[in-house]
């Protein structure tokens, strides 16, 4: 009996030493066995020991920030306090000088009174007036009247402001207005933990440092899921990179020790808040909090693969900055994108060479190939705006089109085709309408890169003629294109659908750049007359359906349109601007001008193309080609 009982006990434990990463992390016992323990040797994979280990506890300099922060919060403390007692004092006096003057009037009624202050009022003495204030001091006046407000913060008016939720500023009812001899506690103001609002700290609220560690801001969980919905109804349509019902179980889980999905999160919320009304005004405390806590992981970020949820979280963050806070900071962070994109090898998921989904489900390498075609299309409107050098090459790409959004939502796989294939129209393989972005903006991106080259051959070899078998190729690709994206459009698309509008201003822009860059040839007009001008009317004819298109936006609310909208209608109107002394241009210029500035309200990015069209219109057309 004795026996049975003992061999459990003996191996009970692992034995002395440390685990191997793969058994550790398929919780397996290790036998240490030199140089490839069994499990390693059983599946084939290397066998590596980590002898140093992360120490237990807080990060370091964590406590040290905890000591700044309360050293900062008694600071605050006490000068509230003494604001206080300021602003007391200052009322008291008010109140008493008040009561003194109804106190004249009321009390001290006699004959003698009246006699002496018509005596004062008629020598003007400045030494008498303040002889009878003394005296008057000297007198008896009744008690304060029991309906002064107390200036305590323990009073009832205070007791009422702490009853209420904290969140009070994101709630759609008028908050109560205190008193204006009360001062608002600091807690009523501050959306941080902490107690104190960043705007009160100064510069210090904006460091990594002071939002070290579990710091959230305030606000409830029905205020979170209000934001999450919002992201899914309004940012998801230009920025589809992250499946819905993956990400509601991943959120109801525990996720507090996954920062990456946390600093996501922040990021999607930051993005929704822009896309209404009623958050903004925490719409820039939640953006310095994501900020900094994006800088805070990747300061301290392992030796490790890099999470997608970072590269996600700053893809998002910086379509904010573009559309919605400063376009030209955004343009900035869109480049650091790319080149997390690269770094992550997103441009390669579907690699038959290539290790790295091995371990993962179909739908969280779909949300990957989304990420990387995302980053795709900013990287050609970053092209078409500032004239930027593309970072992602079209041609070197490994990475699938997006699949269908039911197939996506519902998390069934499905195989599509390569942009390459697309484009070269060998499958009969019906393409999303996010696909179809995808084809388009790159026939756009490969009309740019016509145009420039079309630039220095005019330069280096001026009797070239290779820019008409490059111009007649682009037209006939986006010829295919236009019969079969627009052809399948009623199926696809709902009547004023914004993708589809977009999507078609988009095809018509690409035709004006095609146009001008025919024009910039010199020879063109008279060499190749016949193509000149059957362009020229094509031309004209796509402007005028961007113009009918454009009109049909006042249809849409604000918040639904296409945020990159703006760029087709910014093209068009350089278009209709360059078409000097023709009415009907000059008509097109202003309604297209009309609907670019409908848009400004809501739109960071049609306000910055906005105010480049009201500049001189030689230096526009000379930095951007048109």
């Amino acid at each position: 009996m004795s026996d049975a009982t003992a061999a459990p006990t003996n191996n009970r434990r692992q034995q002395k030493g440390l685990a191997c990463e793969e058994c550790r992390s398929r919780k397996l016992r290790c036998d240490m066995s030199e140089p490839q323990c069994g499990t390693c040797y059983s599946l084939n994979v290397p066998c590596v020991t980590n002898t140093a280990r992360r120490p237990r506890g807080p990060r370091k300099g964590h406590v040290k920030v905890l000591r700044s922060r309360i050293a900062s919060l008694e600071r605050q403390l006490y000068e509230n306090s003494k604001a206080q007692m300021g602003s007391e004092l200052d009322n008291v006096v008010s109140i008493r000088q008040a009561l003194e003057a109804d106190h004249l009037i009321k009390v001290d009624t006699s004959e003698g009174s009246i006699q002496q202050d018509n005596a004062i009022h008629s020598r003007g003495s400045s030494e008498d007036c303040n002889a009878y204030l003394m005296e008057t001091q000297s007198m008896e006046f009744p008690k304060w009247p029991s309906t002064i407000p107390s200036l305590d913060m323990d009073s009832e008016w205070s007791k009422q402001i702490g009853a209420l939720p904290e969140p009070m500023y994101l709630s759609s009812e008028p908050a109560p207005t205190p008193p204006s001899n009360i001062s608002k506690p600091a807690s009523s103001v501050c959306p941080l933990d902490a107690g104190v609002s960043p705007l009160e700290l100064g510069s210090q609220a904006l460091t990594p440092e002071f939002l070290t560690g579990q710091v959230p801001i305030q606000m409830s969980a029905l205020e979170r899921a209000d934001l999450d919905d919002l992201f899914f109804e309004r940012a998801y349509h230009f920025a589809p990179i992250i499946n819905q019902q993956r990400y509601y179980a991943r959120a109801n889980q525990d996720s507090e020790a996954d920062e990456p999905f946390t600093c996501l999160q922040y990021a999607m919320r930051t993005l929704a808040a822009s896309m209404g009304s009623q958050f903004k005004g925490v719409l820039p405390l939640l953006y310095t909090h994501t900020c900094c806590a994006l800088e805070l992981w990747e300061q301290d970020m392992p030796n490790e693969a890099l999470p997608i949820e970072l590269v996600q979280a700053r893809l998002l963050l910086a379509i904010y900055e573009i559309l919605k806070n400063n376009p030209t900071k955004g343009w900035i962070s869109a480049g650091r994108c790319f080149h997390l994109v690269h770094l992550v090898k997103l441009d390669q998921i579907d690699n038959p060479n290539s290790w790295q989904t091995s371990k993962l489900s179909w739908v969280e390498i779909e949300e990957r190939r989304r990420t990387f075609w995302v980053a795709y299309e900013l990287d050609r409107y970053a092209n078409l705006v500032n004239g930027l050098p593309m970072t992602l090459n079209d041609q070197m790409i490994l990475a699938r089109l997006p699949a269908p959004e039911k197939a996506f939502r519902r998390q069934l796989a499905v195989k599509t085709e390569f942009l390459a294939q697309a484009m070269a129209k060998k499958s009969e393989q019906q393409l999303s309408p996010y696909a179809k972005s995808i084809v388009i903006v790159t026939i756009l991106a490969r009309c740019l890169s016509h145009r420039n080259q079309c630039k220095v051959e005019r330069i280096m070899n001026p009797t070239s003629q290779e820019f008409l078998v490059r111009h007649r190729t682009l037209d006939n690709i986006l010829d295919q294109e236009i019969q079969t994206t627009f052809s399948s459009a009623s199926v696809d698309f709902e009547p004023c659908d914004p993708t589809f509008l977009f999507l078609d201003m988009l095809v018509q822009a690409v035709v004006l750049v095609l146009f001008s860059t025919l024009s910039s040839v010199p020879e063109a007009a008279n060499t190749y007359q016949d193509v000149f001008e059957s362009y020229e009317k094509k031309a004209s004819k796509a402007a005028e359906r961007i113009l009918s298109q454009a009109q049909k936006l006042s249809q849409l609310g604000c918040f639904k349109v296409h945020p990159f909208t703006p760029i087709a209608l910014f093209i068009c109107a350089e278009f209709a601007r360059s078409c000097k002394g023709l009415n009907h241009h000059s008509a097109q210029f202003k309604g297209i001008s009309a609907a670019l500035g409908n848009l400004t309200p809501a739109n960071n990015l049609a306000r910055m193309l906005e105010l480049e069209l009201q500049r001189n219109p030689e230096m526009v057309a000379a930095n951007r080609g048109l």
